[in-house]
């Protein structure tokens, strides 16, 4: 467990590092007095407005298309109880610890704004399960972006005593494992049920966890693309300064600095030994380039998201009052991560071009024939090009929209979706296959490049990946299957704090 700590409060907000920091890192999360005290104030705002008798969405009434149908006054308490038991209804395999992390912050940062009005008991018992470590078992399928009822329900469950949750590594009925950790279960009082599944926890939290890898993802393919450039003997005047300059997109300005540094001290700045590459290796500005643009974009999202309030209705302090709306649909968000396949399918595209190059690097054309007689090729433990083709019919798959897929559920209530936990987790599933077809791509240009007796003086990013490549084949051994092979390079590339020189 980590001893550092993230601080919440009203002025500074939540950042998508302080996401990673806590769901990863294990972070304590410390919630600022300004904090606590607009959360006390909103829920006073709450209470003068049920002690008026005025109908409100969820507060007095029923949700859905029994929103104009009152709650009796005697059924307040249990209905929100119900609300909880009756959205836990997930389906699919369990978010790993950190993912339930992410999204607890998520519902905190948002419930902080006071717009939940959710009772201080409320708000602090989330924080408690988040420091002391109690991880409800939340399922990953059943939203659909309408708020993540399902997911959000999951949390509330173990808030009140109910469900499962993980504490110190063990599957514990809800109510154990409160006891076990010194936190009393909440009692929900009228417009807790609902603030705490009326937001988006699930695809805020997973897609700030997203982001950071995305930052990565951009990074290693970077240094990856330079790798095979000096493989194959290539040309640097494409990564120039004034090239970049002559259509300033910052995300490919970026990619043609970031290269430039990685190529610093190469061989190639003495020529090399094309005119004009293929497309998949000049290109790469512009392809890594737009992907950053698209992330860029994405941890805006994301960072807006984490520090607004989603809840219907949501607490006015200006007005005193609850007001109806739909800031619970993110569409944003959403869209965002759409774009995001989009880009790393075009990324993982001419990774796919280049590595079919790098496995064929040498051969004139028309002659190959004659050169397997000749020279049967050398020994190679990794991937081969049909992996990488295999990897890539799944990635350009995986770009396909699916926030247009969203059914009517209630006609009178909800009659669109904006399906942001599927744009969020299909993105995550996408970069996994994305960051094992780079893997590839090192191998092989590690595989062509150290054939050669005399290995050419290489670049201070490129050489690095060339190391970790060197390790990993002499940690496995000749005898390794290729899956264990790519998958030990993936992990050291993308899995582990990312060394300062591959930055």
């Amino acid at each position: 467990m980590s001893e550092q700590s993230v601080i919440l409060d009203t002025d500074r907000g939540i950042t998508v590092g302080d996401v990673y920091d806590v769901a990863i890192h294990g972070a304590r999360l410390d919630v600022g007095d300004d904090c606590l005290e607009r959360v006390r104030i909103a829920r006073e705002v709450v209470e003068r407005v049920l002690a008026g008798g005025r109908k409100v969405y969820g507060l007095n009434t029923y949700v859905g298309h029994l929103r104009d149908l009152q709650v009796p006054e005697e059924d307040l308490l249990e209905y929100q109880h119900q609300l909880i038991d009756m959205h836990a209804r997930g389906i699919g395999e369990t978010l790993p610890e950190e993912d339930v992390r992410a999204l607890l912050l998520a519902r905190i940062a948002g419930m902080a704004h006071g717009a939940s009005g959710a009772h201080p008991e409320v708000f602090l018992g989330l924080v408690e399960l988040l420091n002391r470590r109690v991880h409800p078992i939340v399922p990953l399928g059943g939203s659909v972006g309408a708020s993540d009822l399902t997911q959000m329900a999951a949390v509330g469950q173990v808030l009140m005593g109910r469900g499962e949750a993980i504490y110190q590594g063990e599957l514990l009925r809800a109510d154990e494992a409160l006891r076990r950790a010194g936190i009393q279960p909440v009692r929900l009082r009228p417009k807790d049920g609902l603030a705490l599944i009326s937001s988006n926890g699930f695809s805020i939290g997973l897609g700030a966890l997203a982001v950071v890898a995305l930052d990565k993802v951009c990074n290693i393919a970077d240094v990856i693309g330079c790798l095979s450039l000096e493989a194959i003997g290539g040309n640097l005047e494409p990564f120039q300064e004034e090239v970049a300059a002559a259509k300033p997109f910052e995300g490919q300005m970026a990619t043609s600095a970031h290269m430039r540094e990685c190529l610093a001290g190469s061989y190639l700045e003495q020529g090399g030994a094309s005119v004009q590459d293929p497309l998949s290796f000049r290109v790469m500005p512009q392809v890594h380039g737009a992907l950053r643009e698209q992330v860029t974009f994405a941890r805006r999202a994301v960072q807006v998201e984490l520090n607004s309030s989603g809840d219907n209705p949501m607490v006015s302090l200006e007005r005193n009052d609850l007001i109806s709306n739909g800031n619970f649909h993110p569409v944003v968000l959403a869209l965002s991560f759409e774009t995001l396949r989009l880009a790393l399918a075009h990324v993982a595209m001419i990774s796919e071009r280049r590595i079919n190059r790098l496995r064929y690097h040498g051969i004139p054309a028309g002659k190959m024939a004659e050169f397997r007689k000749r020279f049967p090729f050398r020994p190679y433990h990794g991937p081969s090009v049909h992996s990488a083709s295999a990897l890539l019919a799944e990635i350009k798959h995986m770009a396909n929209p699916v926030t247009l897929s969203s059914s009517i559920l209630n006609p009178e209530a909800e009659d669109h979706s904006t399906l942001a936990p599927q744009a969020v987790t299909l993105t995550r599933t996408q970069l996994e296959r994305v960051e094992s077809l780079l893997a590839i791509e090192a191998l092989m240009a590690y595989d062509v490049l150290t054939d050669d007796p005399n290995l050419p003086v290489l670049g201070r990013g490129t050489a690095a990946v060339c190391r970790i490549v060197g390790r990993v084949l002499e940690e496995v051994g000749d005898d390794a299957s290729a899956s264990l092979v790519c998958e030990s390079v993936r992990a050291l590339l993308f899995a582990v704090p990312e060394p300062a020189h591959l930055r």
